[in-house]
């Protein structure tokens, strides 16, 4: 079964945008599964193109030879796929479809990321880089004023964490675009589970802006009020070189799937569903070294970027103390 039959050579903004050794994994992903009703192959690149590329409603039939009705069951259910994987008593999870699982880094995978960062900014412990990003909707779900962030536009926000390599290891989106970054993180997985201790090995941590507040887990630069000493100014510097890599990943994120970039669905459940299945599509480009620098339109300033609101945490001050104090 060819993965390829719904595109044609000519066919290349596609082609660009999701390159092929990323549809052959697609391919091999939709081969291993064992549901009867999940659509076909064609079906499946119908939907990736859509993430990829918007079309007008009038030009479905033309594009992919379904009706709009049709897309949407399609859409529905192949982003259940992507995001939970099988859900049977005799599915596995095979080599191929692993590489779909947004998942966060093992002990000796931290190990090994924190090792390549330290290579380039001299700062060791640094397994991550966390950001949180605006998607903008098309119209406000229900009419809702929440959704309309500092800039005037309705939005969903998204944040991510992901490594120096740009692929996703965690993703947690759904919050209205008037909410600040900082109670975002307060509210997903990744801050309880690493104040339970449970996330990150000895040592390590990820790094954030000055939205987020400090803790022995997340590290975030000084604010300058004009009286930061040298090595405060240089850590700022290093800290802020290398977590460029987060803006680099949303970058290429909504740049590949130009629908996050005018989302126009009406349903908050559909549009999470779609920005994480967007993701997970991400990391398989990430996984197989798709390049779409050229298609790339990196953000503007981020709509709620407002100081941090909640309490810097006493290890997290020390923390980034030893940081600045590393030569």
């Amino acid at each position: 079964m060819c993965i390829l039959e719904m595109f044609d050579d000519e066919d290349e903004d596609i082609h660009r945008l999701l390159a092929k050794r990323s549809i052959n994994t697609l391919s091999v992903i939709n081969m291993t599964t064992r549901r009867s009703f999940m659509p076909k192959v064609t079906d499946y690149m119908a939907v990736v193109g859509q993430m990829a590329v918007p079309q007008h409603i009038d030009d479905f039939k033309m594009h992919y030879r379904i009706s709009r009705d049709v897309f949407h069951i399609i859409l529905e259910s192949v982003q259940d796929l992507l995001i939970r994987g099988g859900r049977g008593p005799h599915d596995t999870v095979t080599p191929e479809k692993q590489l779909l699982i947004i998942r966060w880094p093992s002990p000796r995978q931290q190990t090994e990321i924190a090792t390549e960062v330290e290579a380039v900014c001299s700062l060791p412990g640094v397994t991550g880089f966390i950001d949180g990003t605006h998607i903008r909707l098309s119209a406000a779900i229900g009419g809702e004023r929440d959704y309309y962030n500092r800039k005037g536009y309705p939005s969903i926000q998204l944040q991510a964490v992901v490594d120096n390599n740009m692929k996703i290891i965690n993703a947690y989106t759904g919050w209205p675009g008037c909410v600040h970054d900082a109670r975002v993180l307060r509210n997903s997985s990744v801050y309880i589970k690493a104040e339970a201790g449970e996330l990150f090995s000895q040592n390590y941590h990820i790094f954030g802006d000055n939205a987020y507040p400090l803790r022995n887990w997340l590290v975030t630069p000084f604010k300058n009020f004009g009286n930061l000493t040298r090595q405060q100014i240089q850590f700022n510097k290093r800290l802020s070189g290398v977590r460029q890599t987060v803006e680099r990943a949303f970058g290429h994120l909504k740049g590949r799937f130009r629908r996050l970039r005018d989302v126009p669905l009406h349903d908050h459940k559909e549009v999470c569903n779609l920005i994480i299945a967007c993701c997970v599509l991400h990391n398989l480009c990430i996984i197989n070294e798709d390049d779409v620098e050229g298609y790339i339109e990196y953000e503007e300033e981020d709509p709620n970027n407002f100081p941090n609101v909640y309490q810097n945490g006493h290890a997290g001050v020390l923390r980034r103390l030893q940081l600045v104090n590393i030569p």
